[in-house]
Order: C-alpha cells, then sequence, then structure tokens
C-alpha cells in the first residue's frame, strides 16, 4: 500500500471539492476530523489519537469563536446630506447607548447608515437616502478595529459615490470595492463566505418593524433565509462535489487498466528480443573481419590507378594546349580581318567630313541666331499678355466709380428724409410712455381676475371638504364595536395558520417522501438492468473461456513463425546477391572460378544458388500461409481473452449492484410507510383553507374598521382647520375685488393707443435706417478717390506698355530667314554629323592594325610546339589498362559498400533491439506500479462514497446541535426579560420558535405581541453570538406591542446582556433613559435632524429648542 504522502497525491480530487466549504466553523472542524480518519484508517494505533485531536480542536474552535472575543468599537458616526440630517456628528462610548426622539425624528437612520458603511445594507435605493435637494450623502465611520487599531470607514452616495477604509496607525487606504469588504470581514472576525449584507439584515440589524416577521413567515421562506443564514446547505453542496471526484477516481481506475493492458502488450515480446540480440552481434564480428580483407584488395588496385590516371591527366592537359593554341590561332585571323576593314571605313569618313565642312559651319550660325530670335518672341508674348489684364482692370475700376456716385446721391435724398420724419418721431415716443403703462394695469387686471377665480374655487373646495369628512365622520362612528375585535380576530388567524404552516410542512415532506420513493424506484430499476446487463456478460465470458485460454500458446506459434521467416527473407536476400555476383562461374567471395561446383556434380553457380532460392521461397510460402491463419485465429480469440481478463472486475461489479439493490428495497419499503402516514395527516387538516379564509376577512374588517376610528380625530381637526382656511380665503376675494374695480377700462385705452402707433409706420425705425445711408458717406467719398487713383495709374502703365511693344514690330520677319538658311544646310550638316565620330578614330585603326598582325604572327609558332607535345604524350599513355583497374576498384567498393550496409542494418538492429529492451525493462516497472496504483485508486473510489453518505447524514445532525445552543441561550435571555422562568423557549429544526408552558406547546403565531417581540429579541441574539465574533449589538424599538413591566424588564436584560461590549438601542419612549452609559436625544426642527444637549433634554418638554453640535449624557 502507498504511504500517506502517497496517498494526499491520490486525494486531491477530494480535497479541492471540499477547499471551498472548509473556511467555516464545524463544517471545516468535521470535514478535517473525517479527511484525518480516512488517511490513517490502515493504521489502527491511531485511532484513538486522531478521536482526541479532534475533539480538542472543536472545542478550541469553540472556545475561542464565541462572540466578544473580536473586539469592535465605534467611535463616532458622522452624517452629511443624509435623509432629514444636513450635517452632525454623534460620538459612542463603550457599553450601553440609548437613541431617543420623537416618531420620525431620523434614529432609525443611524442604523441605516451604519448598515450601509460597514454591512452593504440598505433596504431602498441611494436616492432615497440622499437628503432631499442635495447631490450627495457621506457617511463616516470611526472604529475601533480587532486589532486594536483605530480605521475610518467612509462612504458617499448619490454623485461621486466612493468606498474605503482608512488605517489611521499605518496610512494607508483600502478603496477597491471587493478588497474594502474583505478589510471588514477581517475587522468583524466574520468568515468571508458569510455575507455582510445577510448579517445585519437578519441577524444584527434588523430594520424597524421587521423584528418579528421572519418568524411569521411560512416555513419554507424561514428555511431559505436561515440555511443560508448558517450555511447548512453547504453540506449537500460538500456531497455533490464529492460526487464528481468520486467520478473522477472511477475514471482514473480505467484509465490506470488501460495503462496496465498497454504496457502488458509492451513487454510481450522481451524474451525473444533477447535472442535476437545475441545472434546479432555474432554476426557483426563475422561482417567486420571480412570488410577488413576487401579493404586491403582495393588498396592495392587504387595505387596502380593513380599511376595510369596521372599519364592521363598529363596527356588531357597537353591536348588541351594543344587545342587551345588552334583556337587562339584561328581567332587572331578574324581579328585581322575586322582590323582592316574598320581601317578602310575611317579613311572614307575622313573625306566626307572635308567635303560637308562649310554647310556644317552655316547651319550653326543660323540655328544661334534662331536661339536668340525665339527669346525675342517669349518676351514680346509676356508684354501683351500684361496689356490685356490691365485693361479689363481698367473697365472695373470704371464701373465701381460710376457706382459710387450713384451712392452719393442716395445720401443727398436720406439727409432730407430725416427732416421730414423729425416731427413725427415725438409724438411716437409719448404713444409708446402711454402704452407701457397701459400695459402694465391690464396685466394686473388680469392677474387680479386670473387670482379671484382661483380662490372661489379653492373657497368652494374647502366647504365641500367639510362636508365630506363630515359625512365620513358620521360613517366611521358605528364602526368602534368592530374595531374592537381586532385582536381577538388577529389571534384566530395566527392560529389557523399556524396549523396551515403544519399542513403545508407535511405537504412538502410528502413531495419530498415521493420523489425520494421515485428516486429510489428508478434506481432500483437502474441498478437491477445494471445487475442483469453484468450477469449477462458473465455467462457469455464463461461460455468462451475455451477460445480465450488458447491464446498464449496462438502468441508463442505466431512469434515462432516471425523468426523462421525473418531467417528465411534474409537468406533469399543473400542467395540473389550471391547469384548475381556468380555470373560467369566466379566465386562470389574470391572471384575466381569455383572448383567446389564441378566435385558436386552441378552445372554452374546460377543453377545452385536457384536450387537454394528455389527451397527457401517454398518454405517461405508455407511459413506465411501458417502464420495468417494463426494471425486470424488470434484476433478471433483475443476479444474473448480480453474479456476473461475483466471478469474478476464484472463479478465484483454484479455483487456490488445484487447488494445496492437489496438496501433499496429497505430504503423504498420505509419511503412507501412514512409516505402513507403523511397522507393520513393531511387529511385531518383538509378544511383548514376554509377557515382562514374566513378568519381572514373578519380580520379584514376589523383592520380596516380599526384605521378608521384611529383616523377619527384626525379628521377632526382637519375640519376644523378647513373652517379657518375658508374664513381667510374670503377675506381675500373681498380684497382682489376692489383692485380689479380700480383697473376696468384700461384695456380699452390700449387699443387706442395701438392703433395710432400703427398709423404712424414707425418713423423712429425709418429715421433710423435714414442715418444709417448718411453715415456711409465718408466711406463712399474714400473709396471714390482711391478708385480715382487706381485709374490714373492703370492708364500710365498701359502707355508704357505700348511703347516696349514697338521694339518687336519686324521680329517674325527675322525668324523666317533664318528657319530658311537652316532648311539649305541640313544636308551638308547631316553627313558632317554622321561621318565626324568616324573620321576622328582614323590614327589609333592604323595602331590597333598592326599590333594584331605580329600576335598573329607568333600565335603561328606557339600552335606548332603544342601540336609537337601532344603527339609524344598520346604514345606513352596506355587507356584500357586504366579502364580494366577502375572498374575492379568500382567492383570492390560497391561489394565494400553492400557489407558496410549489411553493417549498419546489424548495428541498427542491435541499437534498436537494445533501446526496445531498455524501453520494455522499463514498461515493466510502470506495469507494477500502475497495479498498485489501479489498487489504491479503488480504495479511494469506495473511500469517496463512505465520505459522501457520511456528509449527507451529518447536516441534520449539526443543525441540530446549532439549534440546540442557540435555544439554550435564547431561553435563558427570554426568562430573564420575561421576569419568568416557568416557560421554555426553543427553536424548532424549521425554524419555528415554540413556547412550552405547563405541558402546552405554542408556536410563534399564537403568542401576543409583547411575548412575540421578547422571544425573537432572545432568539436573534443567540443567533448572533452564535454566528459572529462581533461584541456589537443594535435594537430598534424593541419594546413594540410590549406593556410597561415588560419594558422595564426588556431595559433592565440589555443592560445586563453579557458577551456584548456596545449595545445601541432605539426607542421613542424614556424606558431605556434609567442607567445607561450614554444618551443621544434627537429632534426634527423645519425638517432637519439635529441633537439636543442636556439642557435641551431637559427643558424640551416646555417647548423650548435648545441646539449643539452634539452631546452625550452619562450614567451615574
Amino acid at each position: 500500500m502507498y504511504s500517506t504522502f502517497g496517498k494526499g497525491k491520490l486525494l486531491r480530487p477530494a480535497i479541492g471539492a471540499l477547499a471551498p466549504l472548509l473556511n467555516h466553523g464545524i463544517m471545516r472542524l468535521n470535514m478535517l476530523a473525517i479527511s484525518t480518519f480516512f488517511l490513517v484508517r490502515e493504521n489502527s494505533q491511531l485511532g484513538a489519537c486522531i478521536v482526541l485531536l479532534y475533539l480538542f480542536i472543536y472545542l478550541s474552535a469553540n472556545l475561542l469563536g464565541r462572540p466578544g472575543y473580536v473586539t469592535m468599537l465605534i467611535t463616532r458616526i458622522e452624517l452629511e446630506n443624509i435623509k432629514s440630517y444636513r450635517q452632525v456628528n454623534l460620538d459612542f462610548r463603550r457599553g450601553t447607548t440609548a437613541i431617543s426622539g420623537a416618531n420620525g425624528a431620523g434614529k432609525t437612520t443611524i442604523v441605516e447608515a451604519i448598515g450601509y458603511a460597514l454591512f452593504d445594507f440598505l433596504p431602498y435605493s441611494q436616492a432615497q437616502f440622499v437628503r432631499e435637494g442635495e447631490k450627495y450623502g457621506r457617511i463616516v465611520v470611526h472604529l475601533i478595529g480587532s486589532d486594536d487599531r483605530a480605521y475610518t470607514v467612509e462612504r458617499r452616495c448619490g454623485s461621486g459615490a466612493y468606498w474605503f477604509v482608512y488605517d489611521c496607525e499605518a496610512d494607508y487606504r483600502v478603496e477597491q470595492r471587493t478588497d474594502v469588504v474583505d478589510k471588514l470581514h477581517e475587522l468583524f472576525g466574520i468568515d468571508r463566505e458569510r455575507s455582510l449584507k445577510a448579517l445585519f439584515r437578519d441577524a444584527l440589524g434588523v430594520p424597524q418593524g421587521s423584528f418579528t416577521s421572519i418568524f411569521l413567515e411560512g416555513g419554507s421562506d424561514r428555511k431559505l433565509k436561515f440555511d443560508a443564514l448558517l450555511q447548512i446547505e453547504d453540506y449537500k453542496n460538500a456531497a455533490d462535489y464529492l460526487l464528481d471526484a468520486q467520478k473522477e477516481y472511477k475514471e482514473q481506475v480505467q484509465v490506470q487498466l488501460n495503462e496496465i493492458q498497454r504496457l502488458e502488450f509492451e513487454t510481450r515480446e522481451l524474451e525473444d528480443w533477447r535472442v535476437r540480440l545475441k545472434d546479432l552481434h555474432a554476426l557483426y564480428q563475422e561482417q567486420t573481419a571480412q570488410i577488413t580483407q576487401w579493404t586491403q584488395q582495393v588498396d592495392v588496385l587504387e595505387a596502380r590507378s593513380t599511376v595510369l590516371t596521372k599519364q592521363r591527366d598529363e596527356l588531357r592537359e597537353r591536348e588541351n594546349l594543344y587545342k587551345h593554341s588552334k583556337t587562339t590561332h584561328e581567332s587572331l585571323q578574324y581579328r585581322l580581318r575586322d582590323r582592316e576593314q574598320e581601317l578602310n571605313l575611317a579613311r572614307t569618313a575622313q573625306l566626307a567630313v572635308q567635303a560637308s565642312l562649310p554647310d556644317y559651319q552655316r547651319y550653326q550660325q543660323a540655328n544661334e541666331m534662331l536661339k536668340q530670335l525665339r527669346q525675342d518672341q517669349q518676351r514680346r508674348n509676356e508684354l501683351r499678355q500684361q496689356q490685356g489684364k490691365l485693361s479689363g482692370t481698367l473697365a472695373k475700376i470704371q464701373t465701381i466709380i460710376a457706382h459710387l456716385h450713384e451712392r452719393l446721391e442716395e445720401v443727398k435724398a436720406a439727409g432730407q428724409r430725416v427732416v421730414e420724419l423729425s416731427p413725427l418721431v415725438d409724438t411716437q415716443h409719448d404713444l409708446e410712455k402711454q402704452h407701457d403703462d397701459l400695459t402694465r394695469k391690464v396685466e394686473q387686471y388680469d392677474g387680479l381676475v386670473k387670482e379671484g377665480k382661483r380662490l372661489v374655487q379653492q373657497y368652494n373646495g374647502y366647504l365641500q371638504q367639510q362636508e365630506n369628512l363630515a359625512r365620513k365622520i358620521s360613517d366611521i362612528e358605528p364602526l368602534k364595536a368592530l374595531a374592537a375585535q381586532l385582536q381577538e380576530r388577529v389571534e384566530a388567524v395566527a392560529q389557523l395558520r399556524a396549523q396551515l404552516s403544519e399542513r403545508g410542512s407535511r405537504q412538502r415532506q410528502l413531495q419530498e417522501k415521493r420523489e425520494q420513493l421515485r428516486q429510489k424506484q428508478e434506481e432500483r430499476e437502474n441498478f437491477a438492468t445494471r445487475l442483469r446487463k453484468a450477469e449477462n456478460n458473465i455467462t457469455k465470458i464463461e461460455e468462451h473461456r475455451h477460445e480465450a485460454e488458447e491464446l498464449p500458446a496462438l502468441q508463442v506459434q505466431y512469434d515462432q513463425f516471425s523468426e523462421q521467416r525473418y531467417r528465411l527473407e534474409g537468406n533469399i536476400e543473400g542467395y540473389t546477391k550471391s547469384r548475381r555476383q556468380s555470373a560467369g562461374g566466379l566465386c562470389p567471395f574470391l572471384h575466381e572460378p569455383c572448383l567446389n561446383i564441378k566435385q558436386r556434380g552441378i552445372i554452374s553457380l546460377e543453377s545452385y544458388f536457384d536450387g537454394l532460392l528455389g527451397e527457401d521461397r517454398t518454405r517461405l510460402d508455407e511459413i506465411n500461409r501458417q502464420q495468417i491463419t494463426i494471425a486470424e485465429r488470434i484476433t478471433f480469440v483475443k476479444k474473448y481473452a480480453d474479456a476473461l481478463d475483466k471478469v474478476g472486475q464484472m463479478v465484483e461489479q454484479r455483487d456490488y449492484y445484487a447488494q445496492t439493490l437489496q438496501g433499496l428495497a429497505v430504503e423504498i419499503t420505509r419511503l412507501e410507510r412514512e409516505t402513507t402516514e403523511l397522507e393520513q395527516d393531511l387529511n385531518a387538516l383538509k378544511l383548514v383553507d376554509q377557515q382562514i379564509v374566513k378568519a381572514e376577512a373578519a380580520r379584514s374588517e376589523s383592520q380596516k374598521a380599526d384605521g378608521q376610528v384611529r383616523g377619527l380625530e384626525g379628521l377632526r381637526m382637519q375640519v376644523q382647520q378647513l373652517q379657518e382656511q375658508a374664513q381667510q380665503c374670503d377675506g381675500v376675494i373681498q380684497e382682489r375685488r376692489q383692485q380689479a374695480k380700480e383697473l376696468q377700462g384700461s384695456g380699452e385705452r390700449l387699443g387706442q393707443v395701438k392703433e395710432q402707433l400703427k398709423n404712424l409706420n414707425d418713423p423712429r425705425g425709418q429715421t433710423k435706417a435714414q442715418h444709417e445711408i448718411i453715415r456711409q458717406e465718408p466711406t463712399y467719398q474714400r473709396q471714390l478717390q482711391e478708385r480715382q487713383r487706381e485709374l490714373q495709374a492703370i492708364e500710365q502703365q498701359l502707355l508704357s506698355l505700348e511703347q516696349q511693344l514697338q521694339v518687336y514690330t519686324n521680329l517674325d520677319e527675322h525668324v523666317g530667314e533664318q528657319e530658311a538658311v537652316l532648311q539649305q544646310t541640313s544636308t551638308g550638316y547631316t553627313t558632317y554629323m554622321q561621318n565626324e565620330q568616324t573620321a576622328r578614330l582614323l590614327p589609333q585603326r592604323e595602331q590597333a592594325y598592326g599590333e594584331v598582325l605580329h600576335t598573329a604572327e607568333q600565335a603561328q609558332q606557339d600552335l606548332q610546339a603544342a601540336e609537337q607535345a601532344y603527339q609524344q604524350a598520346k604514345v606513352a599513355f596506355n587507356a584500357e589498362e586504366l579502364e580494366a583497374v577502375d572498374k575492379d576498384i568500382k567492383d570492390m567498393r560497391r561489394e565494400l559498400s553492400a557489407l558496410v550496409i549489411n553493417i549498419q542494418q546489424t548495428q541498427k538492429e542491435i541499437s534498436d533491439l537494445e533501446r526496445n529492451i531498455q524501453k520494455a525493462e522499463a514498461y515493466l516497472l510502470e506495469l507494477e506500479a500502475a497495479q498498485k496504483e489501479k489498487a489504491t485508486l479503488e480504495e479511494l473510489q469506495q473511500m469517496m462514497e463512505q465520505f459522501r453518505k457520511l456528509i449527507k447524514e451529518a447536516a441534520p445532525h449539526v443543525l441540530k446541535a446549532m439549534l440546540g445552543d442557540i435555544s439554550a441561550e435564547a431561553n435563558r435571555i427570554f426568562g430573564e426579560i420575561m421576569g419568568d422562568r416557568s416557560a421554555q423557549l426553543s427553536w424548532q429544526n424549521d425554524y419555528e420558535i415554540i413556547l412550552r408552558r405547563q405541558g402546552v406547546n405554542r408556536t410563534f403565531a399564537q403568542l401576543s405581541g409583547g411575548e412575540q417581540m421578547s422571544a425573537a429579541l432572545s432568539v436573534r441574539l443567540a443567533l448572533l453570538k452564535k454566528l459572529s465574533t462581533l461584541n456589537i449589538a443594535f435594537f430598534d424599538e424593541p419594546t413594540q406591542n410590549m406593556d410597561e413591566l415588560r419594558r422595564i424588564n426588556l431595559a433592565e436584560q440589555i443592560r445586563r446582556v453579557r458577551g456584548f461590549d456596545q449595545l445601541i438601542v432605539i426607542s421613542h419612549d424614556d424606558t431605556f433613559e434609567q442607567g445607561l452609559d450614554s444618551l443621544v436625544r434627537l429632534r426634527k426642527v423645519d425638517g432637519e435632524t439635529r441633537q439636543l444637549t442636556e439642557d435641551d433634554g431637559m427643558t424640551g418638554h416646555t417647548g423650548h429648542t435648545g441646539l449643539r453640535e452634539q452631546v452625550q449624557v452619562h450614567a451615574s
């Protein structure tokens, strides 16, 4: 078996599956104990040590994990623009702090701010949390962390939202949301898997009015919330994760099985390879001796070949020299003829150049003159273009000048028009003043009329509301008797709902049992099918056992035939090569006539080798046929042999399936019995729905009546307020009517003034337009002068251009004369240009002809000497002897190459065999390791199944133990709050609170309002101690629905609660103001919550409102 460390590697899938679940409480401890037990279960001597170790860890965790172990203290809270708070700072101390104030003063907002900043919980949107009219809100919480260091948590909501934790001592900020949440988990000593939001909502800071609501919900709703809070679902998740691990082990077993089969196949020929290796080593020694002998013979032949090759090379060298000399002589003869032709062409060109020289010179002179005339033409054209541009500009300026004279005439007419409009402008000014005054009066009159109508409508509305409220009050008065029955009917509905909850619980249990029964039946059918399949497979394997047992013998025969086939193929290859080398009767080894053949009476070596080849080929064909037959048989029986190897595993599976079916039969019988019992219980609760409908209708009727009766006093106050508002409204109406009477007639006068202004046709605007025209006169005068100066300048430029153009009057005639001269001399010019270069080369060509003539004579002498040396070397060389020696060398080298190839093949086979043998020996070691690992994996697979079963069964027991601890603590707190220890409070497995008194059990819904609040408070306190190591708690209106005596008991008990360093209690009465460590009083003034000083708190009942930034009243 493997060691514990070896198994640790194989346990990685299981540990990986449980890793996310091993980070909290009981789950971590249980899994540690279970894992340790299975790792050492083979060593029985360690069993007692493991149990003691598990108990030590569990007890240590319970002692160290108790509430209050982590010291966390809130020292200060700063609120800015949060709901009714504009800017306030509140200091807190260790101990019990009461926050008091009237309803709506903003007490709950403080707890909501703490929950949002520290626990990321806000029961509504951020927009509702920010003060009305502001863009953002800010919360700053100063606290002492679990490490006794000061921290500041600041969170801003609305625009520019952010959230960070500041370590004051380290001067370090944590800003990313994920990092902030992790840091808060660390400071509060809470597992990271536990949601801060859920912990605050359901245990630490329950919202006002919902302290008891969760305990009044249905069983399924309670289970959903509390299972998540207590993390009970983690056990089911762990079992699911281990199912994947179990499947992975099963797959690994199959992988190892495949690996074992592969390794067995890889090592099947190991012994044959060792025998073959020994034979190859002997063959290799024979081949190396043969190659040494043939190498010596090749050396002798190569020495003679070297001498003959040297003579042949000398002959080729002299032959090449002779051919080169001959080629050089012929090439020089060709070059001599080319130089003679070039010399004659140069002499002819010299004569042509001398004859055409006069025409060439005249052509050059005319061409130069024509270039100068072309430049003059270009200058004349440029002057003409300038003349055209200036003429166009002159016409434009003349047009502008005429236009400016017209504008000046308009200016003169505008001056006369201004004089005519002057008296009309004064009349327009007086009418406009009257228009503005009358317009203001008309608007004032319209506003008064509109306001009067609104006030009359408002006055009538007040009267109508008074009548409606009077009728409503008369309708509500008879409902007082019905409202008095509300408490009785609420308790009746609660009792019926408790029965309905019990029926729902039993229905869910029935559904679960039926689903379990269906699953077990399907599982039974599945295992029955597997069992039949396994038995059929085993039967088939046993039927073919005889064929499977043939495989080893067939494999041995196949290997023997393979060895014979390899040997015959080698012989055939050697005989074929020897026959090819023995052509002509020579021995293929000695290269001389073979005498043994004649002595044996064989015709020739060819016939001898043909006989050997025929015999071996016949034997090879027979062996191939037999080997094919055996191979077919091996293929046929191999599937039965493979199946026979697995028969043991199949038998184990069959037994496992049979055993599982027996267990499933027992489970199905039990589930059928439980299903029948639940059906009988449900039949007794059929009529609860109808009773609840009737009871709820009666309760709703009483609730509606009670709500209406509670509002009677408010309705009467509204009637009084409406009467006062109607009187005020009537006085305002009379005042507005008097003001409107004084402004009548303004509209008619305003219409007359408008008509007069219309008839004038806006003389002020006309005057303004004429002034605009007059104001342009200086501009027109300046532009006219500028254009006249430009006109004079352009006329002078045009006159200058006319004078410059007179110089080029006869230019075109001179150009025509020079072009005629060019045409007359072009033929002589062309002749001169064609022959001038060739004539210039005459001296060089005369010199080159003489040099080539001298070189040709020397080449004739060299050719005669080379021909004589070539004939002498040709007589000294024997080409036939060299050819024979080279042939012998090639034959020997070919045989040596073949022998070398054979040696290389032998070496390759040796290397391959050695490598195969080494690999097979390594496979043997791997095979042994794989067989051991397969056995270990099979054990781990069974261990995973035991793990899953253990974890599945652990969840109810763990929940029962946790609820037992919580119930004991809650019962103690409940007795102290109620001042009566005769009753016993318990929290059941379905999260139903049961109060047992004098042998009678009552559910939470059946308790009175005060009992419900006390019971809920007791369970929540006990739950908080169990789930968290925080030493702080919040109570928002904990005395709701309690009488005075129980409120006093609760206040006294909260002050004596153990295990919490800081308690914050919110209440609107003065029950908690005695014997506290600190007190914070709040009051809302003009929509803004402010904190009262100590003096303000004492004189607040007399109506005085003294305000200060903050205050703390300390207990005596």
